[in-house]
């Protein structure tokens, strides 16, 4: 696979040390790799990593620091959308979407804004499982005052990288 990079909005403080636990105690249950809490907010961003760099770095000069809501569990069929939390869809992170589109030139595939729990492949019934047992509390929210560029020189989380940590300064 060759190396690929993606925006992501990250927790920071209290929630990240709560959302970072329960990864950590749902891939050791279910034998899934561990991964940093984060958002994306754009994947799999076109041009070289000169190009990449640039347009995070512009991209976070033209937004302002935004919140984000985490809202109900749900699960997916997809690997990277196993189990997850659903992000209330705010105007301040469909703009900020909007924005890194356009800044990377990216298609107009539908956006879902989540934060993963838990990566892998299960039947229907263990997510649905899964997602019924997460605990009220999770449904945190945080302020996002940074994009992090991550390199990923695989699909596994270890060899993933966060290479550039912008401020949201507008």
């Amino acid at each position: 696979m060759a190396t690929t990079y993606h925006l992501w909005l990250k927790p920071s403080g209290k929630v990240y040390d709560i959302l970072a636990k329960t990864i950590a105690e749902l891939s050791k249950a279910y034998q899934a790799p561990f991964f940093e809490p984060h958002v994306t907010l754009l994947s799999s961003l076109p041009g070289t990593e000169e190009e990449i760099t640039g347009r995070s770095s512009q991209l976070g000069t033209s937004l302002r620091p935004f919140d984000i809501q985490l809202t109900e569990p749900a699960y997916g069929d997809q690997y990277f959308q196993c189990v997850f939390l659903k992000v209330q869809e705010t105007q301040a992170i469909l703009n900020a979407h909007e924005q890194a589109k356009k800044l990377f030139a990216k298609g107009t595939s539908p956006y879902m804004p989540h934060l993963s729990l838990l990566y892998g492949h299960y039947s229907i019934e263990r997510k649905d499982k899964i997602a019924a047992t997460l605990p009220e509390i999770l449904r945190l929210s945080f302020l996002v005052d940074t994009v992090d560029l991550i390199r990923a020189g695989s699909e596994d989380p270890k060899d993933w990288l966060p290479i550039l940590s912008v401020p949201l300064s507008r």
